[in-house]
Formats: structure tokens, C-alpha cells, sequence
């Protein structure tokens, strides 16, 4: 889609606004529009910034949940051992007693 510079061209005898009038409300709308643009891409930078903060705090707290299950699987075996420990010990008394 190639644009020539002729069909770029605008017939200015049609307007009956001063062009000095219509320079200043064309460089006054392009300056709006760039004062949204500014305003729009800080707010997406805002958002990506809590975006990658949520981010980080979920993989740390998924980090720290591992690490809690790891430890409560751990301390289950130990006490599960303990138990089977302890059992052993009552039943060889038992044993012993009967005899």
C-alpha cells in the first residue's frame, strides 16, 4: 500500500477557519493524543509491574508450601517410625511376660 505524495495533498481553500486557528487545534489534538498515549503506556508498565510482583510472590509462597509438605512428610515418617518403635517394644513385653 504505497502512498504518493499526491494523494496526500488537501485542498486548504475549502476550510473557511483560518489556518493558523487549524494548526493550533491540529498541534493541540496531536498533543492530547500523545499526553493519552504517555498516560496509557505507564499504566500498562504499572500493571506489569504488579503483574511480575504477583508473580514472584505466588512462586515464592508455592516455594515455601513445598518446603512445608517436604518437612510434614518427613516428620510423619519420623513419628510413624516412633510408633512402630514403640509398638515393637510393648508387644516384646507382652511376650516376655506370658512366658
Amino acid at each position: 500500500m504505497d502512498l504518493s505524495h499526491a494523494e496526500l495533498e488537501v485542498d486548504l481553500g475549502r476550510y473557511k477557519t483560518p489556518l493558523s486557528k487549524l494548526a493550533k487545534r491540529f498541534k493541540a489534538s496531536v498533543e492530547l493524543w500523545k499526553a493519552k498515549y504517555y498516560e496509557l503506556k505507564s499504566e500498562i508498565k504499572r500493571y506489569q509491574n504488579r503483574a511480575n510482583d504477583a508473580r514472584r510472590s505466588r512462586d515464592n509462597w508455592k516455594q515455601q508450601a513445598q518446603q512445608w509438605r517436604a518437612s510434614a512428610e518427613q516428620l510423619q515418617a519420623e513419628l510413624d517410625l516412633l510408633r512402630n518403635e514403640t509398638s515393637d517394644s510393648k508387644s516384646k513385653q507382652t511376650t516376655a511376660r506370658q512366658h
